[in-house]
Parts: C-alpha cells; sequence; structure tokens
C-alpha cells in the first residue's frame, strides 16, 4: 500500500464508529428477554402459589357472604313474623273488646249503675265456650274475656279464638283451675300475659307508680249472673314460686292473715284501707315482671260492690237480704191497704 492510500485509510478509520459487537447487532428473537429456565419455574411456582391463595382467599369470603345473607334473610322473616303475630294478636283484641264490651267514657261511667252493664255473652260464648267472664280496668287497655279450664297451662299458648303462634304467646286471660268459674271462691285468681306492646295484663307493671296506682284502682268483673266492682289494696312483686296462688283458707283467721300479709307486702302504700277482715272476698291479677328472670307482679282487688245477681258472699246463705224482703212485703202491704 502508498503512503498515499495509507493516510487516506487511516483517516476514515478515525472517524468512523466502532463496530458494536455480532451479538448486539442480531435482530431479538422470540423470548429473548425470558429467564433462564430455572428461573422460569421458580417464578412460575411463586405466581401459582399466590394465585392459589388469592384464589382460596376469595372463596373462603364468599361462603362467609353467603353465610351472611342467609342469617339476615332468616332474622328479617323471623322479625316479620314476630311483628305480625303482634299485629294479629293486637287485632284480635280489638275485635274482642268491640264483641264484647264497648266500655263508656269516664263520665258516663261514673254515672252508670253497676247492674246496667253488659256483655255479649252468645257472641262470646259461640267463640269460645268456656268464658265465664269479662275483666275491665279503666284507664288501661285491660279490656277482655275471661275463660276457664281445668288445665292452666292451656291458655299460655291458645288465645281466646283457639289459635297458637309459637313466636308470639298472647294466650288469653284465665281463672285459676283452682277456683270455681262462678267466682264464688273467697280469693279468686286470674293470670295474664305482660306483652311486649303493652297489651294483655301488661299495664299492671305499671301500677308501681304510686300515681298511676291510685289513679286506677277500680277494676269490674263482669260475669253472666252478675257484676262486681273491686278496689285494688296492694300490688305485691315477688318470684314465681311465692305462695301467692292460695284460693280457699281453712279458717276465716287464715284468711284475713292472707290478707293483711298482702298489704304489708305491697310496693305501694295505700290509705284508708279496710280491716283484712272486712275484705273478705279478693281478686288476685297475676302477670310476669319482663324485666327480671322469673318475677310476678300481683296486683290485689277486695269486692266493693256486687250486683244481686252475682255469687253468693262466702258466709252468706242467699244474695238476698232478708230486711229488703221485709221491706218490700211492707210496702206491698201498704200498697194494697
Amino acid at each position: 500500500m502508498s503512503d498515499k492510500q495509507h493516510a487516506s485509510s487511516s483517516r476514515r478509520g478515525a472517524h468512523a464508529r466502532p463496530s458494536a459487537p455480532a451479538s448486539q447487532l442480531a435482530p431479538a428473537q422470540p423470548g429473548a428477554f425470558r429467564p433462564a429456565a430455572a428461573q422460569t419455574g421458580a417464578y412460575a411456582r411463586e405466581n401459582y402459589g399466590s394465585a392459589a391463595r388469592a384464589k382460596r382467599g376469595g372463596g373462603v369470603w364468599r361462603v362467609v357472604f353467603i353465610v351472611a345473607i342467609i342469617v339476615f334473610v332468616i332474622a328479617a322473616s323471623a322479625l316479620a313474623f314476630i311483628g305480625y303475630g303482634y299485629w294479629h294478636g293486637q287485632q284480635n283484641n280489638k275485635e274482642l273488646a268491640a264483641t264484647g264490651f264497648n266500655p263508656p267514657d269516664t263520665a258516663q261511667l261514673e254515672r252508670t249503675d253497676l247492674a246496667s252493664f253488659t256483655v255479649d255473652w252468645d257472641a262470646l260464648r259461640a267463640i269460645n265456650p268456656e268464658t265465664i267472664g269479662w275483666i275491665y280496668i279503666p284507664g288501661t287497655t285491660i279490656n277482655l274475656p275471661i275463660v276457664h279450664t281445668d288445665d292452666d297451662a292451656h291458655y299460655l299458648k291458645t288465645d281466646f279464638y283457639g289459635e297458637t303462634n309459637w313466636a308470639v304467646s298472647f294466650g288469653a286471660i284465665f281463672l285459676s283451675a283452682e277456683n270455681a268459674a262462678d267466682f264464688s271462691d273467697a280469693n279468686n285468681i286470674v293470670y295474664g300475659h305482660h306483652m311486649n306492646d303493652g297489651s294483655m295484663f301488661s299495664p299492671i307493671a305499671d301500677f308501681e307508680d304510686p300515681d298511676t296506682f291510685n289513679a286506677r284502682r277500680t277494676v269490674y268483673i263482669f260475669t253472666p249472673s252478675g257484676n262486681y266492682r273491686l278496689t285494688t289494696f296492694s300490688l305485691v312483686h315477688c318470684a314465681a314460686d311465692d305462695p301467692l296462688a292460695q284460693t280457699v283458707f281453712a279458717s276465716e283467721q287464715e284468711r284475713a292473715a292472707y290478707v293483711q300479709d298482702k298489704v304489708d307486702r305491697s310496693v305501694v302504700s295505700v290509705e284508708g284501707l279496710p280491716s283484712a277482715t272486712d275484705m273478705n272476698h279478693t281478686f288476685t291479677l297475676a302477670t310476669c315482671d319482663n324485666s327480671a328472670q322469673n318475677g310476678r307482679w300481683v296486683l290485689f282487688a277486695y269486692v266493693a260492690e256486687q250486683t244481686a245477681g252475682a255469687a253468693v258472699p262466702a258466709g252468706a246463705t242467699s244474695i238476698v237480704n232478708p230486711e229488703d224482703v221485709a221491706a218490700v212485703d211492707e210496702a206491698a202491704k201498704e200498697t194494697a191497704a
């Protein structure tokens, strides 16, 4: 090579870019950026484990969600069923009041003679042949028929119409099986449920307040044979196993001691009561205390007035006063003369 050619070649070499290695100039091949085989296996295992764990986690939450939905549906259905039970019971009680006894307003009630109050016994007995009476406490929701049977447990679940409801048991107001059905015993025990909607015998619990007790001391018991006007004298709070359910007594002294015990145990102080001896015909109204386990509220009342058609009082041989008969005879003689 000549010097001139060498110089020219040198100039071109000086300005030329260095050549890249063949490996860099080769076009990228498919999979050229994948990890090596060993790395690929580890990568796959790692990502498969993450996906599997995610899948398992999603499955667990899906099960939890489904269970929660099922529980919600069951709870909502139960609440709806309970709500319907209360509504149905309230409607039944309203229907009974409209059928049996529609009380007058307060002013008229005070002017009405006890014998003038009437109940449609035929209509009630057409619904329930075991109807024996009606209880009404002015100023409360207590305005219901009384039934009687030889099994006290029956009307705990069965209502006046003979219906039962496992979710809401209104039952019925019933006279103790130990009592005579004509209310002639010295002490007559009447039971009723304490419902959460304030119906049946629930208002009795409100009598714990002295103002409420004193404002609602009159109780009416109507029967096919006559009517009673009662006056309350005691409210006792006790346990379910308290021996309050006594209907007959061996002697007048035992009966009077029973009444005096209830006066002494009353949670409300009552002034101006007759003596225990004079309160010789009593009624006991019992219900549960929903705020205490196995607790009971028991309201006691004595007969202040009864109509001529009522049962014969204890110790008497007739409901007719002999002096009244003599007076009528004398008046008849004078008229004839």
